[in-house]
């Protein structure tokens, strides 16, 4: 990767990382507001606490992700699929920075995951 793409990915990255620090900040106080409530009014809404908690997870998910590309390119692996170890299609990495699999690679292990269809 030329060095002028690589400062380019870095900031991209870095970027993303402060928007996802935000968003985790915001949906902390959100979900600390959710908790202060007057017990003599009844209790939060469960399902919104539920769906707070799920966001909070996937933006934690993603500062991880975030935080180990920012260190796969100090050590030279940015843009290597961890699978086949090939190089990931700048395409990929321009929509999802972060990613640290293939398009091939990532399409075999949602169908490896994928549920079973129903039989008739």
């Amino acid at each position: 990767m030329a060095e002028d793409t690589r400062s380019q990915v870095r900031r991209k990255l870095e970027a993303q990382r402060e928007e996802t620090l935000a968003e985790i900040s915001r949906l902390r106080n959100t979900l600390k507001c959710e908790l202060e409530y007057d017990v003599e009014e009844s209790d939060p809404d469960l399902w919104e606490r539920e769906k707070i908690l799920a966001l909070l997870r996937n933006m934690e998910q993603k500062l991880e992700s975030i935080a180990y590309a920012l260190r796969s390119m100090d050590d030279g692996t940015y843009g290597i699929c961890e699978s086949c170890r090939r190089e990931i299609s700048p395409a990929r990495l321009e929509a999802l920075p972060h990613t640290t699999l293939c398009i091939e690679c990532k399409a075999l292990t949602e169908r490896r995951f994928a549920p079973a269809p129903l039989k008739r």
